[in-house]
């Protein structure tokens, strides 16, 4: 039966007792209480079971929609052992997903987020851009909804008191991870092209502080992402690369679309073909990348890129494999797998406290994430909502028999601040 009109309408009061036995969360959590389930769109049942929308945000379509698409498919495998694990404890609660495509578009997400509001959702997962998670920041902090970025790393989003969460650490992570490796690497100068945006104009600078800090030399050139052509731009990272001898690297802070676009430029520039690029998190894995611009990659050094890592274990690997035979052979990336974990989480949290509002999951859920065991390992969050620490895998391009792909080429201990490299 549907309540929708009614505000914060009981639709269950019982006495729930809980065992959830360590399968994913490593650890045994118990209680037994008297609760409510209060929102106006969760659902009862003849058989009493209540359903619980959870709202999938997510690119696809856009810059990022190699990447959107397989953080649904990582929710909705998600969405399937959480109501099995439900079923199997005698829980009375089932989760449903709702898909919304935010078009890697700050307005568009915000229009969407909306969408998924009026549908009864309290908790939002997705939303890879911090451009995109900046534009629905405000709505989601005043209606009191729980958003939770699986890919956002720009730190001006660090933010405590709020009501986003971010299961990924923030760039101050990736900055020292991208300087430690291209320093490790021998390159003294570098050449950046970097988004004007929020994520893009934040990692440049965490970058450059860091790897002026370790002795070298730092020069950028922003874009406006929403450009079609970048030719002066690229003219102008040319000239600074030119201009700063040997030992230069250049590093493009890009998405998908507007990357293939400035190396297919790049390519044909006689100074920045000849220098080594290197990458970030919001290309590692990209499908777009090496279907369409795997040649001009290569050509550029291949691009040796970072991305939070969980740490190797046997449920990560066996979600690889499952995730691999629904895809047809397509690998999750790492923000695929965390989004995976933000459904648990979530879940969990409706689980254990019987209540569906987002005043409820945006403290409970940093709570659940200190004990919860998933397949990217524990998730504990530090006092912003964020991932608290992390390491990086190094991927790049390579040709193979078959076309181009991505290789595990190095890691990046964040603990003892080292590079490592493969081969």
């Amino acid at each position: 039966m549907s309540n929708t009109g009614q505000a914060k309408n009981p639709l269950f009061k019982n006495t729930l007792v809980i065992l959830i036995v360590g399968l994913l969360i490593g650890a045994i959590l118990g209680y037994g209480a008297s609760t409510l389930l209060q929102h106006p769109q969760a659902q009862t049942t003849t058989q009493q079971t209540i359903t619980v929308p959870i709202g999938a945000l997510v690119e696809l379509t856009g810059d990022l929609s190699s990447y959107g698409k397989r953080d649904q498919l990582a929710m909705q495998l998600a969405i399937e052992d959480v109501n099995s694990f439900a079923e199997k404890i005698g829980s009375p609660f089932r989760f449903t997903l709702l898909v919304e495509d935010s078009g890697t578009s700050p307005e568009q997400a915000l229009a969407r987020i909306k969408t998924l509001a009026a549908q009864g959702v309290q908790a939002v997962i997705g939303l890879e851009a911090s451009s995109e998670v900046s534009a629905v920041k405000q709505f989601a902090d005043s209606n009191h909804l729980v958003v939770i970025s699986v890919g956002s790393t720009a730190m001006s989003l660090a933010l405590p008191g709020d009501y986003v969460l971010r299961v990924v650490p923030p760039d101050s992570f990736q900055s020292r991870a991208l300087a430690r490796i291209i320093y490790t690497l021998g390159y003294r100068n570098v050449a950046v092209i970097y988004r004007n945006d929020a994520w893009g104009v934040g990692l440049y600078e965490s970058f450059s502080a860091r790897f002026k800090q370790l002795g070298g030399n730092v020069a950028g050139v922003s874009y406006d992402p929403n450009a079609k052509d970048l030719s002066a731009e690229v003219k102008r990272l040319s000239d600074i690369a030119s201009a700063m001898g040997a030992n230069t690297a250049v590093l493009s802070i890009t998405f998908e679309d507007d990357g293939i676009n400035i190396f297919r430029l790049a390519v044909k520039d006689p100074v920045l073909s000849k220098l080594k690029w290197f990458g970030t998190d919001a290309v590692v894995q990209s499908s777009k990348f090496t279907a369409e611009a795997g040649g001009e990659i290569v050509t550029l050094g291949g691009l040796p890129s970072t991305i939070f890592q969980p740490t190797e274990n046997q449920r990560l690997q066996d979600f690889i494999q499952r995730f691999k035979q629904r895809s047809g052979g397509e690998e999750p990336h790492a923000y695929a797998m965390v989004s995976y974990d933000a459904v648990w989480l979530v879940a969990l949290s409706v689980m254990l406290t019987g209540t569906y509002t987002g005043e409820k999951l945006v403290t409970t859920i940093p709570l659940v994430a200190q004990k919860y065991n998933g397949v990217t390992g524990l998730l504990t969050l530090d006092q912003n909502g964020d991932k608290a620490t992390g390491d990086y895998a190094i991927w790049q391009v390579v040709k193979t028999s078959t076309g181009y792909d991505w290789q595990l080429v190095g890691w990046y201990n964040s603990a003892t601040d080292t590079a490592t490299f493969s081969g």
